[in-house]
């Protein structure tokens, strides 16, 4: 054990078992020969991403490598080729298992990534019932708040005096058939709406009666005609039109099919719709085949003309937006045309918030001998009392309008909005700045594609879109609930430029619906808009009341305003 090299020798055997143990009697290496050295073992990290793997198999390569050469360090060229020959195909057993675990591992993120998408379905769908249901719960305390002061607002004109129609509490004592009362409550309707109550025991009597209705947004006027032409369908084959609804805007028109028909339809078994729309085709020689026809004027007067609309079986014909549709601004032609193609004995139903005088009274000339239903206190009580109303001087603020806006945006936490301008380059340029600023915004005008306008307004409805960018095509009778804002960049008017009253109505109606709070922000730019603001102030206030309440031109302060 004095022997120096002998102790070095057993240390480094006990220390390393699978070395080869050197002859005792062998003699030392010169002092300038080179000694292969095995290579330090190399402690590999566990693997922190896919990738790992591969960089692991090599310094696993590289570390047996290094072991053979300390093994074997006699060897030659040719007696190793043999060895890493047969070593090949272990590592290419060793890579095809680490692939294997690899797509294995694959396969579970794969997994993972599914649950993760259903689990967040599941969330939406979750979200989506709730938001049902309280829209649900807020119509049921709109139309209760709107049934306690209708004594005060609806006024019955009934043109046979000697009638004994009464208003109806409830939807049985209608006597619809089952297919109508089951997707009535299925809809979540209880009772009948304030204007429901007068309209349908005159919609749904035999004889048949002409009406002219009026109430405020989102008070049950859609569900009452659409229930109307229903209940006087018969589902034949080959079908026959025996039902049409005009419209003034494609998107109305989708709505009024999406959101009424086809759920007071559900039981109707053979039912068959039809949309009359730009875009939409009917094979050259044949004619209609549905039962209903929802359309927009200018495309009902063309096939109308080319006899590819039948309206021989007519019973119902129903002007939706009406004060529009015979107004000399709005479809007086078209509709007029569409009128007078219809039978005789055809029921008319003329629906409307807004019914300006000269409207009616040239309407009744249209309609044989109607029952009107008007809101009878004045202008006053069309507007919902839930919108709060407000206006904002831009002038002094730097960037104008279109700065105040986009600010408006990046320092507020708004749900669902719509903001109204006055001419389709303005709305190109709002849209494009927004868009700019990182907000999800849609564009809506007469120029978009009719594909686009479709589908952007698909995308707003799911919620996928949070702003929506439009000009007066949407002001009118469009219903999305969840709509907390509507921005009128432009105030409202007319081809003249005087205050169109009607158009603003129709405008801020966009919120509040169904009970819901809303908010209406005036964007004002010059002196002009602020004179044409008064004038719409003056004629929906009464005694002087200030309806349109001044806002500073302060995001953050407005904050505190607004209810969103």
């Amino acid at each position: 054990w004095t022997d120096t090299r002998l102790r070095r020798t057993l240390t480094s055997c006990f220390a390393d078992p699978g070395r080869a143990v050197p002859r005792l009697d062998a003699r030392p290496p010169p002092p300038n020969a080179r000694v292969a050295r095995k290579a330090p073992r190399r402690r590999v990290p566990p693997r922190p991403t896919r990738s790992a793997p591969l960089r692991q198999d090599r310094i696993k390569g590289r570390s047996r490598t290094n072991d053979a050469v300390a093994a074997h360090r006699t060897m030659s060229e040719e007696e190793k080729k043999p060895e890493e020959e047969a070593a090949a195909p272990a590592d290419d057993a060793e890579k095809k298992e680490e692939g294997a675990d690899d797509k294995k591992e694959g396969e579970g993120g794969d997994d993972a990534e599914k649950d993760d998408e259903k689990d967040k379905a599941d969330e939406e769908a979750k979200k989506k019932e709730k938001s049902e249901a309280l829209t649900k719960k807020m119509q049921k305390l709109a139309l209760e708040r709107q049934k306690e002061s209708k004594h005060e607002r609806l006024k019955v004109i009934q043109t046979d005096q000697t009638s004994h129609l009464s208003s109806a509490k409830t939807f049985q004592e209608l006597n619809l058939p089952k297919h109508l009362l089951d997707a009535i409550f299925e809809m979540g309707f209880e009772r009948p709406s304030a204007i429901q109550e007068e309209a349908l025991p005159r919609i749904l009597a035999d004889p048949p009666r002409n009406l002219i209705g009026q109430a405020q947004s989102g008070s049950g006027k859609t569900a009452a005609f659409v229930l109307g032409m229903l209940y006087r369908i018969d589902v034949d084959e080959p079908a026959s039109v025996q039902a049409m609804c005009v419209t003034p805007t494609r998107e109305l028109a989708v709505q009024i099919v999406q959101k009424a028909v086809a759920p007071m339809a559900a039981h109707m078994t053979g039912l068959k719709v039809q949309l009359a729309l730009a875009g939409e085709h009917i094979e050259r020689g044949k004619c209609v085949d549905a039962h209903l026809v929802v359309g927009t004027p200018g495309k009902i007067v063309d096939w109308l003309k080319k006899k590819i609309i039948q309206t021989h079986a007519m019973k119902v014909f129903v002007l939706d937006e009406a004060d529009n549709m015979v107004s000399e601004s709005g479809f007086r032609a078209n509709s007029i045309l569409i009128k007078q193609k219809m039978p005789k004995m055809c029921q008319s139903l003329f629906f409307s918030a807004t019914f300006p005088l000269e409207v009616v009274q040239f309407a009744s000339k249209m309609v044989f001998n109607p029952d009107k239903i008007l809101i009878e206190r004045g202008p006053e009580f069309l507007v919902l009392d839930i919108i709060k109303q407000l206006w904002i001087d831009c002038q002094v603020y730097e960037g104008g309008k279109l700065a105040f806006l986009s600010d408006i945006y990046s320092l507020l936490t708004i749900g669902q909005s719509i903001v109204f301008v006055g001419t389709k380059r303005d709305a190109d340029n709002v849209h494009r700045t927004l868009t700019q600023g990182g907000f999800t915004c849609s564009l809506l005008h007469g120029e978009v594609e009719n594909f686009e306008r479709d589908s952007t307004m698909e995308s707003f409805r799911k919620g996928e879109s949070t702003v929506l960018i439009t000009t007066n095509v949407l002001a009118r009778g469009v219903d999305v609930d969840n709509v907390c804002l509507v921005v009128n960049y432009d105030v409202p008017v007319d081809k003249d430029g005087e205050p169109d009253f009607e158009t603003y109505l129709h405008r801020i109606g966009r919120t509040g619906r169904f009970g819901r709070k809303g908010t209406a922000i005036n964007l004002i730019a010059d002196q002009r808009s602020i004179e044409v603001l008064a004038a719409i102030e003056a004629h929906f206030s009464s005694g002087g009341k200030e309806m349109i309440h001044n806002a500073p031109a302060d995001p953050e302060a407005l904050a505190d305003i607004i209810e969103i």
